[in-house]
């Protein structure tokens, strides 16, 4: 049975971008049912690129409060049975909507269902889209959603589509944070919901250096990274604390895993996924509690994750930079033989990121880099 669709497109100061984002929408194979488009007071032209679409779209304009105030009050006036939230500088690809939807509607049992997404950015020089892999993605099995997400986000709204019902389970985006509400979000969802990772690209998620943020709270482009570290270390202090183990791994791997080695190969989890979203400070005493405990070798898995946990699309600058982090690895490399393999494993996965400082001829990061690859002592 088909059910109502309905986009919401919180904006704020995109009269340059919106356009083209509403044009993939309408230009979709099967039309949503209703764009509601919760204009968080623009002080640019928005509001009049936004009237150029006459009845094609429901225009809320609102006093600003941020991202996630505008999306609790688009859900509030939302009539769809299926939930379609969208940016308002990405591009969606024409049949996303058919996708989404027709997966939810084939399958009752589902609660949401997820496309993949392409990075772009406009070539100045050309004109034409410059296309790059994201930073982090998985093709996710369905149990593998949400252990994966722990480690980054790679459900981004553009390409997510959720049942009405579950928005209203789980709650009203969290307006205490401007930053990573929607990552926490799906997180919130996938966490105690049953989800689909589509193979197919959903939409092309635009890079670009315009500001971010709301009118209280505007920053560059290039402090992304900075501000999501500060809002996704408040959202995972908290799960982390509230997780069990086994929700740290698909049950194949969980299960899998002798009762025995469970504690350790949870801590060396917890550990990367503390790492990926830069709480190093956090991370490193969890490995060496660990090691502590049990000293046996480490697992395929285990050396798999602490690998992982240099890779992460924000960056790992701490490791180079900070001394109290200096001071922790120094101290998880006298526990033992099990500390200096962590550390080594670290550092070997470090490397790629000194070739690219070279290549770059970023001469500082290069030396704090072979800094950190220096043996500890």
């Amino acid at each position: 049975m088909n059910q109502r669709v309905t986009v919401l497109l919180p904006t704020f100061n995109r009269a340059g971008l919106i356009g083209e984002t509403l044009d993939s929408l309408l230009g979709q194979t099967r039309l949503p049912d209703e764009i509601i488009v919760i204009d968080d007071g623009s002080e640019d032209a928005t509001p009049e690129v936004l009237a150029g679409y006459g009845e094609r779209i429901t225009v809320l304009r609102k006093q600003n409060a941020g991202k996630a105030a505008a999306l609790n009050d688009g859900l509030a006036r939302a009539r769809g049975d299926l939930i379609w939230i969208n940016d308002d500088d990405d591009l969606i690809l024409p049949e996303t909507c058919a996708r989404l939807a027709g997966a939810l509607e084939a399958d009752p049992g589902l609660d949401f269902c997820a496309g993949r997404h392409e990075d772009f950015e406009v070539n100045p020089k050309t004109g034409g889209r410059d296309h790059r892999a994201p930073g982090y993605w998985r093709p996710s099995q369905p149990d593998e959603i949400f252990p994966d997400l722990l480690e980054g986000c790679h459900i981004f709204q553009p390409g997510l589509m959720v049942r009405r019902a579950v928005y209203d389970r789980v709650g009203p985006f969290r307006t205490d944070l401007t930053r990573s509400q929607d990552y926490e979000m799906i997180l919130r969802i996938a966490r105690h919901h049953r989800g689909r990772v589509l193979p197919e690209l959903a939409f092309l998620h635009r890079e670009h250096k315009g500001a971010r943020g709301s009118a209280g709270e505007r920053f560059a482009a290039q402090q992304n990274a900075d501000r999501w570290k500060v809002f996704n270390h408040r959202i995972f202090s908290a799960l982390l604390a509230d997780l069990d183990d086994a929700e740290l791994f698909d049950p194949v791997q969980w299960q899998g895993t002798a009762p025995e080695a469970r504690p350790r190969l949870a801590a060396i989890k917890r550990g990367c996924v503390m790492a990926r979203q830069r709480m190093w400070i956090e991370a490193l005493p969890t490995w060496r509690d660990a090691v502590l405990r049990d000293t046996g070798p480490f697992s395929p898995a285990e050396i798999a994750l602490l690998h992982r946990s240099t890779t992460s699309p924000l960056g790992a600058p701490e490791l180079f930079d900070d001394p109290a982090v200096r001071l922790a690895l120094r101290d998880l490399s006298r526990c033992g033989p099990r500390g200096q393999q962590i550390l080594r494993v670290l550092q070997r996965s470090t490397r790629w990121q000194l070739r690219r400082a070279l290549q770059r001829r970023e001469w500082l990061q290069s030396a704090r880099i072979m800094r950190f690859l220096i043996p500890f002592s």
